[in-house]
């Protein structure tokens, strides 16, 4: 009976050596269960070898044991040489990509953008376990080509503390971290990957000025009115942001790419207007947003310098009755159409506009400067969606669509122009990246979309690959059972079985 339960202990315990090697290498990310597993083996071939003490006391001085430990150390000499290649080679890929159109490799435009990097990257991806499997292998890709890329998974589920010191808000985000700087990826392809490396590798990061001196939110503060996290997440697009006083500069700076006029309470004076037209002159870029205030209009001056590029910002308050946020009886727009447009293309989420003014196209034969205006976000259509002009019933909060008095919606809160020398992006609201609305990451995407579509000079690489019809091969949970134990469990124990076979029969010889 002893006998028969030391067999069966041995028996379960070689078995598990196997099942260990398998759990280790397919699912290296469960360390409790592999961890486990491991100490529980360890334990009961401690216990096998207390049970049999004697037996192999006697073994330890035979001469078929100095043979055996012989054999052992040769193949432990062996896997610790394997081990070393592999980790070269680990370190060191090569692949050859067969295909026919090199689906199954990285564009040559990548390939040049990796050897210019010098240093290691780090690809930190935020994501829960079942979609990490999904970026992996896109990951690997970019490995081969550089092998100081280091790979780290983080399940957010288990590490909000990071997600939080992240700032991360998509369910799955690619952090990549090169020379102190941040780039944020949440499309998984090659294009959007390589971008962020583009944006990461800039020699110098652009350079843009926040116009201040107005009245506009306060860059460093904390408190809810304040712009502190729309700022950090700017310096974390790579994107020099610089401080500027209209009233006490004479001229941009020549190392201006972009300058920033967010929500200014007070009218700028003439002067500063040329400051800024000067600016545009020289192809300069801008981004601004102007609040509505329907007792009195202090920035007509601003409203013209629009003009001049197709952008008639209008002194409306804009109410959609259809899509709102909840107890704003429509005054809060929630967007959900957005216009055709880099800076929305796959844009997904819905963006809020607190207390908004709309925006509209002037033909471009009543303009001075020449270029394309896209609307990037409308509202409802009319009766729905309005802009109200009457501050009576705006004071009384008995708001109604008026025909023929009221601008009729949809209203388009959000425009871009583009023109040959300029590029200009229009907001008729400024209060939804401020602070107090951190938790709403699609208006921080929004903002931050358009003025990395402004300072990037189209350096955004395109790919054009050929678009081949894929024909995915599905293997069933029994299929996938099959190959599993055939592959890792029983294979491995027929070629152990042969070995000590082969090995009795040549002792017994």
């Amino acid at each position: 009976m002893k006998k028969w339960y030391n067999l069966l202990l041995s028996a379960i315990n070689i078995i598990l050596y196997f099942v260990l090697i398998a759990v280790w290498i397919s699912i290296p990310d469960a360390l409790t269960l592999d961890i486990g597993l491991t100490i529980f083996n360890l334990t009961l071939t401690l216990v096998l070898v207390y049970l049999n003490r004697e037996k192999l006391s006697i073994y330890y001085q035979s001469h078929q044991f100095k043979k055996l430990t012989e054999t052992l150390v040769f193949i432990v000499l062996v896997f610790s040489l394997l081990g070393v290649i592999n980790y070269w080679a680990f370190k060191h890929p090569i692949q050859h990509d067969l295909s026919a159109y090199k689906m199954n490799s990285l564009s040559d435009q990548s390939k040049n953008i990796l050897k210019k990097m010098k240093g290691e990257i780090k690809f930190k991806l935020f994501a829960r376990k079942q979609e990490s499997g999904l970026w992996l292998p896109l990951f690997e890709f970019y490995r081969a080509e550089k092998n100081n890329i280091s790979i780290e998974k983080v399940d957010i589920d288990i590490r909000p503390d990071l997600v939080a010191d992240y700032h991360i808000t998509d369910a799955a985000t690619l952090v990549i971290e090169y020379q102190g700087k941040r780039q944020y990826v949440t499309e998984r392809d090659e294009l959007n990957i390589t971008n962020g490396l583009i944006k990461i590798s800039r020699a110098s990061d652009p350079v843009v000025y926040f116009l201040q001196g107005h009245g506009e939110g306060d860059l460093n503060s904390v408190e809810n009115e304040g712009l502190k996290y729309i700022f950090e997440a700017m310096k974390n697009s790579a994107v020099d942001v610089r401080p500027l006083s209209l009233l006490s500069t004479q001229e941009i700076p020549f190392d201006a790419k972009t300058i920033i006029l967010w929500g200014p309470k007070t009218a700028l004076q003439a002067s500063e207007l040329k400051v800024i037209q000067r600016f545009l002159d020289r192809k300069g870029n801008l981004l601004v947003a102007i609040d509505p205030d329907l007792n009195q209009d202090v920035h007509t001056g601003l409203r013209a310098l629009l003009k001049r590029f197709r952008l008639n910002t209008k002194n409306d308050l804009v109410i959609d009755r259809k899509s709102f946020v909840n107890g704003s009886e429509g005054s809060i727009p929630l967007i959900e159409s957005y216009g055709d447009h880099a800076i929305t293309k796959k844009f997904k989420g819905q963006v809020f506009f607190p207390l908004v003014s709309s925006i509209e196209e002037i033909p471009e034969q009543l303009s001075i400067e020449k270029g394309h205006v896209t609307m990037l976000a409308s509202t409802s259509q009319a009766p729905m969606s309005w802009g109200e002009t009457n501050i009576k019933e705006v004071a009384s909060q008995k708001i109604e669509y008026t025909p023929n008095t009221d601008l009729p919606g949809p209203r388009n809160l959000a425009a871009v122009f583009e023109g040959e020398h300029n590029k200009i992006v229009a907001f008729g609201n400024s209060g939804f990246v401020l602070n107090a609305y951190l938790k709403f990451g699609t208006n921080y995407t929004l903002f931050l979309n358009s003025l990395s579509w402004l300072v990037d000079e189209d350096r955004l690489i395109s790919f054009d690959l050929p678009i081949v019809q894929s024909e995915p091969i599905f293997i069933s949970t029994q299929q996938m059972g099959i190959v599993f134990y055939f592959s890792v469990l029983f294979s491995p124990l027929i070629l152990f079985g042969v070995s000590i076979y082969m090995y009795r029969r040549k002792r017994d010889k």
